[in-house]
C-alpha cells in the first residue's frame, strides 16, 4: 500500500471517529442537556408549576415517577396512610399524599414538569403552600394558592420514593412495560431510560435515605408539617445529626411585601424575603446565577402581593365590631400589621409553646449555612439562630389552622381555651372547614375515619402557651373570633 493511500485510509478512520465523537456528543446534549423553557397563563400557574432550578440535580424522570405509584400500590398504601383513619386507605396514586391536584394538570400543584435533555419533576413552592379546603362534605376541593398545605403528606412522599427504591421491583425490566403503556419511545429513549435512567434514580432515591434517615426516630411530622431547619442543617450544611425536633406547619406566604423588615420563618431565622427564598431553593437542588436571582426576585414579588381568598360564610358585623375592639386591646401589638411587636421574636420565657423548634436551629448551625451560601455565591441569604417564636399579622387566619408554630391546636376557639382544655388528640389533613370555631373538622367520628392522628404529648408537639385571650368571657371569645374571620 503506497504512502497517499495510508494517509488517506487513516484521513477517513479520523474523521469517523470524529463524526461518531460529534454525533456522540450531539446525542448526549440532546438527551441529557437541551433545556426547554417553561410557559404559563399566569404568575399563579407559575408559582404553582415553575421550577425553581433544581432539575440538573435533584430531577426526578417524569415518564419514572409517573409509574412508581403503578408499580409500587402497596408501598403507597403503607405510606400514605401510616397514622391515619381506615377511611385514607381507598386512596391512590400520588393523591394519597394529600396533594393538591387541579384537574387536568400533568401533575399536583407543587410538581414541576421541565425538559433538560428528558422531562424531570422536581418540587415548587406551592408543595407547601397550597391550601385545599371544602366547604361542605362532598364539595370538590378549591385551592388557595400561597396557604399552608395542611393536607399535603410530605413525609409519608418520601418514604415511599426511597421505599421503591430498595425494592426488587424496581428494575428496568418491571418499569419498561409500564412506561412503555404512557410515553412513545423511540430506541434511544428505550436504550436511555433502561440502561441510565432508571437505575440512576434508583441509586438516588436509594441515597436519599442516607439524608433524610435522622426523621425516623423522631414523632412523624403528619400532614402539613416538615422539620424546617433540620432539613438544611443536616442535608446542606452536612452537620452531625442530633435529638432535636423541629417539626413545623407549613405556613402562608400572602402579603410578604407587608412584612419587609420583619423577622421571617416561625422562630424568626430569616431578616429578609430573599433568604427565604433562596435558601429553600437551594434545598430543593438549585444552584445561584442568573437565572437563579430572577427566580428568586419574581417568587419575592408574588407573594409580596398575594392575598387570602375570603371568609366564604356570612360574618355578623355587629358582632364582629365588637370583637374589633376586643382584638385592639388583647391582640393587635403582635397580630396587627402596625403591632408594635409584630415581626418580632417573643421570648419563650412569655410565649410559652413548646419549645423543641427553637432548639433546632443555633447560631452556630446558622453560621454553617451563612457559609455554604456565600460559597454557592447567595452571600445576601444571610440567616440567623433562632431566639423565639415570630408574633405575625393575621392574614386570612380562617384557612390557618391548625394554629401555633407546630399545628398544635386545631381550631381558634381551641386556641382561646386555658392549654390544659385544649384537645390532647385530635386529626390533621382533613380539609372540611369548621365555620363554626374555624379551623379544620379535628374530631368526632369523620375525623377521626379519615385523618391523621395528631398526640400533644409527644416531643415537639406540645399545645401549651400562648395564654393570651384565654381568660375572655366566651361571650368575648365568640365576637374576636367573629372579627378575625374578616381578617
Amino acid at each position: 500500500m503506497t504512502r497517499s493511500r495510508k494517509w488517506k485510509n487513516l484521513t477517513i478512520a479520523l474523521a469517523a471517529i470524529l463524526l461518531v465523537a460529534v454525533l456522540g456528543i450531539g446525542l448526549f446534549w440532546w438527551k441529557f442537556l437541551k433545556s426547554e423553557d417553561q410557559s404559563f397563563a399566569d404568575g399563579t400557574q407559575r408559582f404553582e408549576y415553575g421550577s425553581l432550578g433544581g432539575d440538573a440535580i435533584a430531577g426526578i424522570p417524569y415518564a419514572i415517577f409517573m409509574v412508581l405509584p403503578r408499580v409500587f400500590p402497596d408501598l403507597v398504601a403503607r405510606y400514605a396512610t401510616e397514622g391515619y383513619g381506615p377511611e385514607k386507605a381507598g386512596f391512590g396514586g400520588y393523591g394519597a399524599f394529600g396533594l393538591s391536584w387541579e384537574e387536568g394538570q400533568r401533575l399536583p400543584i407543587g410538581l414541576s414538569i421541565k425538559r433538560v435533555g428528558f422531562e424531570r419533576v422536581t418540587v415548587t413552592c406551592a408543595l407547601c403552600h397550597t391550601t385545599s379546603y371544602r366547604l361542605k362534605a362532598g364539595d370538590t376541593p378549591r385551592f388557595a394558592v400561597g396557604g399552608p398545605a395542611h393536607t399535603a403528606n410530605v413525609q409519608g412522599l418520601i418514604r415511599f420514593l426511597i421505599a421503591a427504591s430498595k425494592d426488587e421491583r424496581f428494575t428496568a425490566e418491571r418499569l419498561m412495560p409500564e412506561v412503555a403503556l404512557q410515553f412513545k419511545l423511540d430506541g434511544a429513549d428505550w436504550l436511555l431510560y433502561s440502561a441510565v435512567l432508571i437505575p440512576k434514580t434508583r441509586l438516588a432515591l436509594h441515597l436519599l435515605e442516607d439524608q433524610v434517615g435522622w426523621m425516623n426516630d423522631r414523632p412523624a411530622w403528619g400532614p402539613g408539617r416538615d422539620d424546617a431547619f433540620n432539613l438544611p442543617k443536616f442535608i446542606l450544611t452536612q452537620s452531625p445529626w442530633d435529638h432535636t425536633i423541629g417539626n413545623t406547619d407549613f405556613p402562608a406566604v400572602w402579603g410578604m411585601g407587608a412584612r419587609r423588615g420583619q423577622l421571617l420563618h416561625w422562630g424568626g431565622e430569616a431578616k429578609t424575603l430573599y433568604a427565604v427564598t433562596a435558601t429553600s431553593a437551594l434545598g430543593t437542588g438549585a444552584l445561584p446565577g442568573k437565572d437563579f436571582e430572577e427566580m428568586a426576585h419574581w417568587t419575592d414579588d408574588f407573594i409580596s402581593a398575594l392575598a387570602p381568598p375570603r371568609y366564604p360564610a356570612p360574618v355578623d358585623k355587629e358582632l364582629a365590631s365588637r370583637g374589633q375592639a376586643i382584638f385592639a386591646a388583647h391582640c393587635a401589638s403582635c397580630h396587627d400589621g402596625k403591632g408594635s411587636r409584630v415581626g418580632t421574636s417573643i421570648p419563650l420565657a412569655e410565649i410559652g409553646t413548646d419549645p423543641e423548634h427553637v432548639r433546632t436551629f443555633s447560631q452556630t448551625d446558622a453560621d454553617h449555612m451563612n457559609t455554604l451560601t456565600r460559597l454557592l455565591g447567595a452571600p445576601e441569604a444571610e440567616l440567623q439562630g433562632a431566639q423565639g417564636y415570630v408574633a405575625r399579622p393575621l392574614i386570612g387566619v380562617w384557612l390557618l389552622a391548625p394554629y401555633l408554630h407546630n399545628g398544635s391546636v386545631p381550631t381558634l376557639r381551641a386556641l382561646l381555651a386555658p392549654p390544659d382544655q385544649r384537645p390532647k388528640i385530635f386529626y390533621r389533613g382533613v380539609d372540611l372547614v369548621d365555620l363554626a370555631d374555624v379551623g379544620f373538622s379535628a374530631t368526632g367520628p369523620a375525623a377521626e375515619a379519615e385523618g391523621f392522628r395528631f398526640d400533644t404529648s409527644l416531643k415537639g408537639n406540645g399545645n401549651g402557651g400562648h395564654v393570651y385571650g384565654t381568660d375572655l368571657s366566651e361571650e368575648d371569645k365568640t365576637a374576636l373570633i367573629e372579627f378575625l374571620k374578616t381578617l
